[in-house]
């Protein structure tokens, strides 16, 4: 195989990209240690900023007139 470069992207010019080939994905990574508190502080966040998404939405959608004139 002949290679693109001989740098940091040093790798075969018929290679994959970003583990998008066939096969089992190379998960080599360490793991990622997660406390249950770091875990439900990080699901309480992402909660509330859904639910205040949500509430800005339909707050939106009620003062836009949809009738297709102003009120």
């Amino acid at each position: 195989m002949s290679k693109i470069s001989t740098g940091l992207n040093d790798r075969p010019k018929d290679s994959t990209i970003a583990q998008s080939g066939p096969g089992l994905p190379d998960d080599s990574g360490t793991p990622i240690e997660v406390t249950d508190q770091d875990a439900e502080k990080l699901r309480q966040n992402l909660e509330d900023l859904t639910r205040e998404k949500v509430k800005t939405e339909i707050a939106e959608y009620f003062e836009k007139p949809h009738d297709g004139s102003e009120r």
